[in-house]
């Protein structure tokens, strides 16, 4: 197999494994177990490892002294770290967005929380989260600047982001996603700017009054 080849295989069943994370298949404080996971994908042991080692570069995955690998478990702290730099970072990804607002990949994303109304029913909160991963991810990644898609692709900032969930209860935050929405619409992006660095600063202060995790 060419070097290629082989660089393609372990992008793709890095890309299956995040995915596994993020499908709650593999959960916080769950044992890494290589063998298994090459079972799973029906792959050899050379991309699980290069997987593997790169979750650990990057975080996701820890070794716990003799005790083996495990998916890290991120902490209030953690978390309060992240969204204070997400909220910079997405309001300055939102803000190059806007510079092409007519990208038919930027526009799919204003219609997303259309057939959301309130109160969301218990039901749905699974499907709002992953409208929640998507708006957010792609503002990320639509933004086209390097530096912020490095970011991504080096510590799976997404992914550390929504371990615990919903952080705040879905009502609340689709009032304020359909704002930064509006301010879309209105081709306002230094107030877009700022509702959706609000949105994640909010985020960050709610989990100072969660119990220790």
């Amino acid at each position: 197999m060419s070097r290629i080849a082989r660089d393609a295989l372990g992008d793709l069943v890095y890309d299956q494994i995040v995915r596994m994370l993020l499908n709650n298949d593999l959960k916080p404080g769950d044992k890494v177990l290589k063998k298994e996971l090459a079972s799973i994908l029906g792959v050899s042991q050379t991309p699980i490892n290069e997987a593997v080692n790169r979750l650990i570069r990057e975080g996701i995955i820890e070794q716990k002294d003799r005790s083996g690998l495990f998916v890290r478990v991120f902490t209030n702290e953690d978390m309060m770290e992240l969204f204070a730099v997400r909220a910079g970072l997405e309001g300055s990804a939102l803000h190059l967005c806007m510079e092409d607002v007519q990208n038919p990949r930027f526009q799919k994303l204003l219609s997303l929380f259309d057939d959301f109304t309130y109160p969301i029913p218990e039901d749905r909160y699974r499907e709002y989260q992953k409208k929640d991963q998507e708006f957010h991810g792609e503002i990320l990644k639509i933004s086209g600047n390097r530096v912020i898609l490095d970011f991504i692709r080096n510590f799976e900032f997404i992914l550390r982001c929504y371990q615990k969930g919903l952080i705040r209860n879905p009502d609340e935050t689709l009032i304020e996603h359909k704002e930064i929405i509006h301010a879309i619409r209105n081709n306002d992006p230094d107030l877009a700017q700022k509702l959706i660095m609000s949105h994640h600063w909010k985020t960050r202060e709610r989990l100072k009054d969660m119990p220790a995790s």
